[in-house]
């Protein structure tokens, strides 16, 4: 034991003395604070001058860190390793010595120096964001950044390219291998397979690690397991006194207790893959059927939110009025299980398949069901940390009715569906309820957040924060406008509360009232775990990118108001766009319900819209710089797609990727080809008479349908007319 200790000192001794290793370290450092302004480098607009702070500057530098120098730290082990055969030393050294000593010593000496490269590239960045941007620091973002994210990747590099070399013993075949799996990491959108950075592009400064903390501790728990098997099959199948890999094997596994490790850590790793927790599969909406002979008339949901534990417990009442049915199938979220449902009073079994229960109904007409359930609310893998619809945490909560975290019935929707019932959470957080809120009553150190409303749609989201909250007056119509206290600076110097009152007015004036004068309009800053905006029957939502910018945007005009950085001003109007567009949902999507018929939905009428908007506040330039001309060069390129063009081709396709092509095309035609589509009806008509049949469309359609025939025929247009080639 002595010796081997012995062994690994003088390694690093040896390898201190080589100076190689203080060039690692030194260009890790530099790779780290490269790193730390890497948001702005890449092609991701809406992150372009995030603001600077503890959770981006720790976050972006070890993300952009760990890209690098995972490569730079598996390149240096895997010539580590070579070394003795490049210099034909091996046969000398393993007649004196188990050359698995000299593996093992070499391997943890360099590991060694990971964890010394983490903690001076920690400090280095530390120091400049304490020295250079006088930002104070957060520690706990700094430890979860670089000994969850940044350490972890040198870590599996190192074990994943030692085993690799083990088994090829070539040093081409080992890199190139590691190469691929290194590539697959970057290109992949399931969480569970990025090991090199994490599949999370920022850190919410909103929301902070909460949401996704477990997933990417998982993510590491999963890919040790992965390192550690790919490590020990090396291991097993390592060249033993010139014989070859089959022979070396026989002789390896001997080692009962490598042998049963490696067997150990495979298995544990499959288990970790298909076993893992925190996300599930949802269904597309392709893949649902609607029983239209049952009917929904009201929800009551009662709801109580254990943020500390990331857990709801929930009691949901359902009316349906039936016409014919004996069965109720509900979607639900798979993180949530049911402890009792009951129908009219009685408590009954229900059969479960994948992520749909199916629930007897007797044959009256009017059906109520009641349902407990609790737990927490999962996910779909692709979209941790990006597009995340639900999730409960500590600081905020953040649950959209896609995560199904009210039970979504899969039945026909009343005209009006009458919706009232109350959430609980902790009294240091504010509740925003959809609807109009009844009643706020505290209860120990929690409060109970009463609502009430009527809606087409069965939508029911719920969100909470330590919000702010401002009060705006537009045309005896109510605005709550909710964010964060951290973001108030931007708030107010970027005018954006005028900038809301300002929409409610063009749209007021350009389309017509607001469809009630009961709900106020709530308008609701979210983390940026749920990327864009979100529209539903009163209340809207953005995320935290669009009021978290750096201070710098503060600047954008002069002192005589002139554009002085387009690049900023574009950034500017590409966020109040979003919330443009969400405020425009609810006059087409909430006040008019528009029937989808691809192209035409109320995506493109809120996205037409929004464009008018920052036309008037920003000029042509800027607007059909930031959205005329990405649409058309989009839809230009949806074009020559050639699975697009060439349908008998699909058969040859991935079926989840025919999905994803399916999708693309479906957006751009709802988000770009529509709106181009009214334009090109406002120049054949021309502006004024353009604009005022949209109002007499708006006023006739007001809390009904509308069809895109009803909308061409009452326009005045044909299909034809305004094509777009």
């Amino acid at each position: 034991m002595a010796n081997k200790i012995l062994l690994v000192k003088n390694e690093i001794k040896y390898m201190f003395k080589e100076k190689v290793i203080i060039l690692l370290i030194l260009a890790t450092c530099i790779i780290l604070a490269i790193g730390i302004n890497s948001l702005n480098m890449t092609n991701d607009f809406n992150l372009f001058y995030i603001k600077r702070n503890s959770s981006t500057i720790s976050f972006n530098s070890a993300k952009f860190g760990a890209t690098i120098c995972s490569l730079l730290f598996a390149l240096f082990t895997v010539l580590k390793l070579d070394k003795d055969k490049r210099k034909r030393s091996r046969t000398i050294v393993e007649s004196n010595l188990d050359y698995l000593y000299i593996i093992g010593a070499r391997i943890f000496s360099i590991i060694f120096y990971a964890v010394i490269t983490t903690i001076i590239g920690m400090i280095a960045v530390m120091a400049i964001q304490k020295l250079i941007y006088n930002i104070p620091i957060d520690i706990s973002y700094y430890l979860f950044s670089y000994l969850i994210i940044f350490f972890p990747t040198l870590l599996f590099s190192i074990l994943m390219i030692s085993g690799l070399y083990l088994l090829t013993e070539s040093l081409d075949m080992s890199v190139i291998t590691f190469g691929m799996i290194f590539i697959n990491s970057l290109e992949s959108n399931n969480y569970l397979l990025t090991w090199v950075r994490t599949n999370l592009d920022i850190v919410s400064d909103f929301a902070g690690i909460g949401p996704i903390g477990n997933t990417i501790i998982y993510n590491r728990l999963l890919w040790f397991l992965i390192s550690l098997s790919i490590f020990g099959i090396g291991l097993l199948f390592r060249r033993r006194y010139e014989s070859g890999i089959g022979s070396s094997f026989l002789i390896n596994m001997k080692s009962k207790g490598l042998l049963t490790l490696t067997i150990l850590v495979i298995l544990g790793s499959g288990f970790a893959y298909t076993k893992e927790p925190y996300t599930m599969e949802l269904m597309n909406d392709l893949d649902i059927s609607i029983d239209e002979n049952i009917c929904l008339d009201s929800i009551c949901p009662e709801i109580k939110f254990d943020s500390e534990n990331g857990e709801m417990n929930a009691h949901v009442s359902y009316s349906f009025i039936n016409n014919g049915s004996n069965t109720i199938k509900f979607d639900i979220n798979d993180g949530l299980k049911i402890n009792s449902l009951k129908v009219n009073g009685e408590e009954i079994v229900y059969q479960k398949i994948k992520n749909v229960i199916e629930v007897s109904i007797p044959d009256v007409e009017k059906v109520n069901v009641d349902i407990f359930y609790s737990g927490s609310v999962k996910c779909d893998k692709n979209g941790v940390g990006r597009g995340m619809p639900g999730y409960i945490s500590k600081e905020s909560i953040y649950l959209l009715e896609a995560s199904n975290w009210i039970f979504r019935p899969l039945v026909a929707e009343g005209d009006m569906i009458d919706i009232s019932g109350y959430y609980i959470a902790p009294d240091y957080l504010t509740m925003v309820v959809p609807g109009r809120l009844v009643d706020v009553e505290t209860i120990d150190e929690n409060k109970k957040w009463i609502f009430e409303y009527s809606s087409h749609t069965a939508d029911i989201g719920a969100f909470a924060s330590k919000y702010e909250k401002a009060q705006i007056e537009v045309d005896n119509v109510a605005v709550e406008f909710y964010y964060t206290s951290r973001h108030e600076e931007y708030v107010d110097n970027m005018k954006i509360v005028d900038h809301i009152k300002s929409m409610m007015e063009y749209y007021t004036q350009n389309i017509g009232e607001y469809y009630s004068k009961d709900y106020p309009l709530k308008i609701v800053e979210v983390s940026i775990y749920k990327r864009g905006g979100h529209s539903s029957e009163n209340v809207i939502t953005f995320a935290e990118n669009t009021i978290n910018r750096d201070n710098s945007m503060y600047s954008i005009l002069n002192k005589n108001n002139e554009i002085e950085d387009f690049r900023k001003v574009d950034i500017y109007a590409n966020d109040l766009n979003l919330i443009a567009h969400e405020v425009a949902h609810q006059w087409w999507g909430t006040g008019v319900n528009v029937i989808d018929d691809t192209p035409w939905s109320c995506e493109g009428l809120a996205n037409y819209f929004s464009y008018k908007y920052i036309q008037k506040e920003f000029g042509d330039m800027v607007s059909s710089g930031v959205f005329l001309q990405p649409w058309k060069y989009r839809l230009n390129e949806l074009k020559n797609y050639y699975y697009i063009n060439n349908d008998d081709m699909k058969e040859k396709l991935n079926e989840r990727f025919i999905r994803s092509l399916e999708m693309e095309k479906r957006q751009a035609e709802l988000y770009y080809l529509m709106p181009l589509k009214l334009l090109k009806g406002e120049e054949i008509q021309g502006g004024k008479v353009f604009l005022e049949g949209i109002q007499g469309v708006y006023r006739r359609h007001l809390l009904k349908d509308l069809t895109y025939d009803e909308f061409l025929q009452e326009m005045n247009l044909t299909r034809e007319a305004i094509d777009v080639d």
